[in-house]
This record gives structure tokens, sequence and C-alpha cells, in this order.
């Protein structure tokens, strides 16, 4: 086990199969799973799909994947938030290593346009914050960025004895079905960050920060226009309210 990778390889086979029944994967199907692993996840899939693309960052595990793993299951050599990933469409199923779950989501999210949709199983205090809901607590920055682009559900919870070795927290595994039709919205990220980055602060401070084009009565007066009150906080917002102070802060 190689601790800089975040190593957790799922054993539970009753937890695999739930899984793979969860992504709802056919006989026509490209998989891509990031983090095979010893490859027990990957033979699931396997069996299923017509295809199953692996991308594992530790050369050290490819001899025996490539050595063992079925015909229809290319492994790929590297790191997923680096390597391409396929041109065609795909599902996405993996147990994502804890240290690269953020940045790997973020990523299906820019690579939509190929994902059908994603099925991953994450810490699962990564899990309640990606389909939390407004209020204190877990709701946040990465909450009303998934939201915005996907209908986020928590299908379940892993136990630590699930995995070799243990880990010292629950998982949880997250289901992310793409809404259709919904824009790029770039500068957004920036904007909900910006939004959240004192938690303590209320939304309209938070804004005033970053305030370039107008002073603090014009942010005052967007946010009334709004509808939202100037003691809100950025966690009492919904995904859609964002949305809309996001647009009324970019217009002229």
């Amino acid at each position: 086990m190689k601790r800089r990778f975040g190593q957790h390889f799922l054993k539970d086979h009753s937890v695999l199969t739930r899984i793979v029944r969860l992504a709802a994967i056919d006989s026509e199907d490209t998989v891509l799973e990031i983090g095979p692993g010893r490859g027990a996840l990957t033979r699931e899939l396997a069996a299923v799909a017509r295809r199953v693309i692996a991308i594992e960052i530790d050369r050290d595990l490819i001899p025996a994947l490539t050595g063992t793993l079925p015909a229809n299951v290319t492994v790929i050599e590297g790191d997923a938030l680096e390597v391409p990933w396929p041109e065609e469409a795909f599902h996405v199923v993996a147990n994502l290593p804890y240290n690269a779950a953020t940045p790997l989501i973020r990523r299906f999210i820019e690579m939509r346009s190929r994902i059908r949709d994603v099925t991953v199983m994450v810490q699962k205090e990564v899990a309640e914050r990606i389909t939390a809901s407004p209020g204190p607590g877990a709701y946040g920055p990465l909450s009303v960025l998934v939201q915005y682009y996907a209908n986020a559900r928590y299908a379940f919870t892993v136990p630590p004895g699930a995995f070799t070795p243990k880990p010292k927290v629950d998982s949880a595994v997250v289901r992310l079905e793409w809404k259709p039709g919904t824009p790029d919205a770039r500068d957004f990220t920036d904007f909900v960050h910006q939004a959240f980055s004192s938690r303590r602060k209320t939304l309209a401070n938070n804004l005033s920060r970053m305030a370039t084009r107008f002073g603090r009565s014009e942010i005052d007066r967007r946010l009334a226009d709004a509808g939202i009150s100037l003691t809100a906080r950025p966690e009492e917002l919904s995904v859609e309210q964002f949305m809309d102070v996001y647009n009324r802060w970019t217009r002229e």
C-alpha cells in the first residue's frame, strides 16, 4: 500500500456488485475506472460492459492488472488528472482515491459532454458535501458546483471493514446524472468559492471583498433585487439562488 496514493482496496463482493448494479452498465457500454488497485471492481465491470478503461497511477500494480484482467480491459498507467480520457461516450465507475476525489469530480464536470453519468465511492464526508442541501454543516462550494451541473444522489454508506487496509473513516457511493442543457459557467466556480470565503461573514460581506466594479451599496441593491437578505450567509442560498445572484453580479 502507498499512502501517497490514498490506496484502500475494496474487497467486499456485495459492495462491488451493488456499485455495478447502481451504475446500470450494459453490454454496449464503455466504462472508465480510476484507480483499479487490485482489479476487484474492474472484473465486475468487465463482466457486464463492452469495454473497461482502467487508469492506475501505481506502476507496481500494472503487471498484475495486465496479466490477470479480461481481454476487454485496457489498463493505462498514469495520473487520471493528466492522462487523456476516451473520446467516445463513457460511464465513470470507480472507488476514487481519497486524496484526489475533489479534483477528479471537477474534471468529471469539465468532461461531462463525454461522460454519460458518474457512480463513484468517496470518503463519506465528501459524499455528504456533494449531496448536501442548503444549511449549516456540509453544504458549501462543492455542493453548489456539482448540483448546478448534476442531480446528485447519496446511494449508500460503506464501512471501513469493506476495504484493505481499513480506512479510519466511512466511505459512501454517490451517483451523478447530468442536468440536460446546463450551460458552462467557468467564472461561476470562482464566484461561489469567493462567496464561501468566510462562513462567519454574510454573503454581502464576502462579495464586497471582491467588488471591483461597484461598491457595497450596489452589492446590497442587487442582493435585495434577488430577494436575498443582507444578513444571509452563503450556506443559506440554494443553487438556483446562487446562479441568480451570479447573473446579477456579472450584469453591467
